[in-house]
């Protein structure tokens, strides 16, 4: 026995072994035919990796550069057809075409430069194979095939289903010598050769194991191998930036719509803050310009002494009388206008320019009042000095001015007062008392009605 033949154990033509089939088939298995491929292919060792029992599937063959597996095409071709036929009209004729076109891949592979000891081993694992596929069909089992099968026939053995797996174990270490015959045999395994492992328990995961190693093998020494079953399955190739391939349009839409908003509200604090100083001068020099001069009375000759009317001011004082009492307002004269000076706590919301609606009947009585001025009327808003910034209310000048529209809305719903009445808001410009404390600013905020006789 030689120490460098890893077949010297195995293959003996002259060695008779008989063995019984491997498990047969069932004879009241559904013997049902799917429908026949004609060009049954296989991409490469690494792209079918089924279980053997899924003989069914198909596979794409080809050889590229091992001239045993392409010498064995034809063979390998027939699995799944014969795998797959329920029946066949001349079984010895189907053998005699089989037996001729393995003479065939034995002279292709010998003339192609393959060793013989190689030549013979994949001779036999074909062999092997073929046996085994045509053996498991319902009309195998019972023909000339159980008495002269190809491995009979060659090797002068009726079952490969030991020997095969003894073999592999023998070369599986030795890639770089026997690359080819490894492959082929992956082939066979990935056709759905079993062998022993088909009566073993637990057959199916140890044949796995087999075949996952013998493929890890073929990898290491050859590389990865395209596994996609197609090697045109792709369709056109999504040139899209990655980020819209995976965000909704929608989502990058929300997203710039958020950070313009986030924009717009700080440009639009940044303006209040800095025009605020301004407005404030610029409502200073309009009271200024507003103080009522000193007039020089001319001398009048005497006359007879009319009986005085009551002034205005004192009219509205009395209308408001009960109201004044209840401090809810007051009444006053200050730099020669007259003000209506609203006390109410919490007649406004907090942070809001609308009235509390306790207050509604209050501000009603205020615009009785006022059908007595016949002049302009201007409604002023007042804030403490504690800042605001909210969407609507961006600063203290804006809500001082919208709570002064507010009570200003009321007044024109009024007919008398119709084109004669005006809004303004004033911050914390002109603060009643020192911002010192909770009392002090609740005093601050306020609303004023301005009116002239």
């Amino acid at each position: 026995m030689s120490q460098d033949d890893p077949f010297s154990n195995y293959l003996d033509e002259d060695k008779t072994v008989l063995k019984p089939s491997p498990g047969r088939r069932n004879q009241n298995a559904d013997t049902s035919s799917p429908t026949l491929t004609q060009n049954t292919r296989v991409d490469s060792p690494a792209s079918y990796r089924q279980d053997s029992s899924a003989g069914t599937q198909q596979l794409n063959l080809h050889s590229d550069e091992n001239v045993l597996v392409g010498c064995a095409l034809p063979l390998l071709s027939l699995v799944t057809q014969l795998r797959n036929s329920a029946s066949h009209a001349d079984v010895s004729g189907l053998r005699n075409a089989i037996i001729n076109e393995i003479k065939t891949f034995d002279t292709k592979a010998r003339q192609s430069g393959c060793p013989v000891d190689q030549v013979q081993t994949a001779r036999y694992a074909l062999c092997s194979l073929l046996d085994e596929v045509v053996l498991n069909t319902p009309w195998g089992c019972n023909s000339i095939w159980s008495t002269q099968s190809m491995l009979i026939t060659f090797h002068k053995e009726s079952w490969g289903g030991e020997k095969f797996f003894q073999v592999l174990n023998n070369i599986i270490s030795q890639p770089g010598t026997y690359f080819n015959l490894l492959e082929l045999f992956y082939y066979c395994l990935s056709l759905g050769f079993e062998g022993k492992y088909k009566v073993q328990e637990q057959g199916q995961n140890k044949l796995y194991d087999v075949r996952e190693n013998l493929y890890q093998v073929i990898q290491r020494h050859k590389g990865d191998y395209e596994q996609d079953l197609s090697l045109h399955w792709r369709g056109i190739t999504d040139k899209r930036n990655v980020l819209s391939r995976y965000i909704p349009l929608w989502v990058v839409g929300a997203v710039a719509a958020a950070i313009l908003t986030l924009i717009y509200i700080g440009f639009l604090y940044a303006i209040n803050q800095s025009s605020g100083a301004e407005i404030g001068a610029q409502y200073q020099i309009k009271d200024t310009l507003n103080v009522k001069p000193e007039v020089v009375k001319k001398i009048q000759p005497a006359s007879i002494p009319e009986v005085p009317q009551t002034p205005v001011i004192d009219k509205v004082r009395q209308f408001l009388a009960a109201e004044i009492a209840a401090k809810k307002v007051e009444v006053v004269d200050e730099n020669g206008q007259s003000i209506i000076r609203i006390l109410a706590k919490n007649f406004f919301a907090s942070g809001s320019d609308k009235i509390q609606s306790k207050y509604l009947p209050l501000m009603q009585k205020i615009n009785q009042a006022l059908e007595i001025v016949t002049g302009q009327i201007t409604v002023v808003g007042h804030t403490d000095n504690i800042p605001i910034f909210t969407v609507r209310f961006p600063s203290n000048w804006v809500l001082s001015q919208a709570r002064a529209q507010s009570v200003a809305n009321i007044l024109l719903a009024n007919e008398h007062h119709q084109n004669r009445v005006l809004a303004e808001g004033r911050a914390d410009t002109q603060s009643l008392v020192p911002n010192d404390s909770a009392k002090h600013r609740a005093m601050n905020r306020r609303v004023e009605i301005t009116f002239k006789d």
